[in-house]
Parts: C-alpha cells; sequence; structure tokens
C-alpha cells in the first residue's frame, strides 16, 4: 500500500534548498552593497584629510612658514605635498598650487589638489 502526501505536511527538500539559494543570492547582493559604501567612505574620508593637509600647506605658506614634516601625518597616513607657485602678472598676486597624495601611493596620486592666491615676498617655502 503506497501512502499519499498529505497537502499540510511540510515543505519538501527541493523547496527548502531553493528557498535558501534565494536567500544566500539576497545575503550576498546586501555584502556587496556594504561593501561597496565602505569603500566610498573610506575614500571620502581620505579626500577630506588631504584636503586638510592642502589647507594647512596654504596657510603656511601664506604666514611664510616652512612646511615642517610633522604636518605631512594627519590621522596616521603620511601625504606627500608639492606646491608650486607661479606669479599672476600684474596682480602683484601668486597662485600657489598644493597637490596632497597618500605616500604609499606615490607622488604621482594626486588626491587632492588646492590653488589658492596670495601675496609672497620671496616665493614658496
Amino acid at each position: 500500500m503506497t501512502e499519499q502526501r498529505v497537502p499540510d505536511a511540510g515543505f519538501t527538500l527541493i523547496e527548502t534548498l531553493v528557498a535558501l539559494t534565494v536567500l544566500a543570492v539576497g545575503a550576498m547582493t546586501l555584502l556587496t552593497g556594504v561593501e561597496r559604501h565602505a569603500a566610498g567612505t573610506r575614500g571620502l574620508s581620505d579626500r577630506v584629510v588631504a584636503r586638510w593637509v592642502a589647507e594647512n600647506a596654504i596657510a603656511a605658506t601664506s604666514l611664510g612658514l616652512a612646511m615642517e614634516g610633522r604636518w605631512h601625518n594627519a590621522l596616521g597616513v603620511d601625504w606627500t605635498v608639492r606646491q608650486d607657485a607661479r606669479a599672476l602678472p600684474g596682480s602683484g598676486l601668486h597662485a600657489v598650487t598644493v597637490r596632497v597624495a597618500d605616500a604609499a601611493e606615490g607622488a604621482d596620486a594626486s588626491l587632492v589638489t588646492l590653488t589658492g592666491y596670495l601675496t609672497l615676498k620671496g616665493g614658496v617655502q
């Protein structure tokens, strides 16, 4: 005698595996989105700190101070700071461009470029 399946007996193994597969795909999609968001936030915080370093370099230049080596480290990251100044004829101003990059990435991987217009005496320090 064969027993017939009762309709309210529960889930079959196939139905359970399909449900677990759908949940796994959803979890992977969510994890990918969270990782992307975390990477974007980390990149944004790096750009903010690099901008602070660039603003400090322009402020030091406007005050006639030399950039000290300890000012190149912010929030545990060593930054490479490059400054260029060029005179703006007829204005009495100099365009001071500061490029900041993570020292680990190399000087060519500029993260922030900031230009300030200053009155300089004797050029960039």
